[in-house]
């Protein structure tokens, strides 16, 4: 028997709502002066002396504004793709599963990255629980867009940053931020699923 977890919809007002909040809120971040953005990065080592803050805030300011521009960009099309498919505090959890795993992961098993900011880490784990969520719903055209972010993450291990991303964004960028991402969203979604699947029918 095939699985299929049947999807509530909910209003994409709200969640709406705190995507608009959360874009201001790093607006004013991508504002501050480059001190201030250097306090909140993803930075190996102030995180090894205990500053362990940065695990998630690294990932809410940027290398500039294009750079912010880009990741706008792909949280506001991501929320009218995926925001009506569950409840803001559930995307909210989301959101902060995908970011702690990207930050624990580069520091666990990605040592050469000494420091990195940008959301891309967290809207690949976004990405995963979004399409998953339709696959899981019996949409066949999600497993092949599933296939394309894994494909696009593969290519990027194996042969670099796509060409446009660069340029882009203005600077490097970390792919295994992308991966690391990508694994907190599955791991939140495969949770999420069990739960569902297990929980009392009544």
């Amino acid at each position: 028997m095939a699985l299929r977890i049947e999807q509530q919809r909910f209003s994409l007002v709200p969640i709406s709502a705190v995507v608009g909040v959360s874009v201001l809120v790093m607006a004013v971040l991508q504002a501050l002066p480059g001190v201030g953005q250097d306090a909140l990065r993803y930075d190996r080592d102030a995180i090894l002396a205990g500053e362990y803050y940065r695990l998630l805030s690294g990932h809410f300011v940027h290398l500039g504004w294009s750079h912010f521009a880009l990741n706008m960009a792909g949280l506001l099309l991501g929320t009218w793709l995926f925001g009506a498919d569950r409840s803001p505090a559930w995307w909210i959890t989301a959101t902060v599963v995908s970011a702690a795993a990207c930050g624990l992961g580069l520091l666990a098993w990605s040592p050469d990255v000494r420091w990195c900011v940008g959301l891309s880490g967290v809207l690949h784990g976004l990405m995963i629980v979004g399409f998953g969520g339709w696959a899981l719903a019996g949409d066949r055209w999600a497993l092949v867009l599933l296939a394309v972010v894994v494909g696009k993450m593969t290519w990027e291990q194996i042969g670099g940053t796509m060409p446009w991303e660069a340029a882009m964004s203005a600077g490097r960028v970390v792919t295994d931020a992308h991966v690391w991402g990508a694994v907190g969203g599955a791991a939140w979604l495969a949770a999420d699923t069990a739960r569902r699947l297990l929980r009392p029918r009544v």
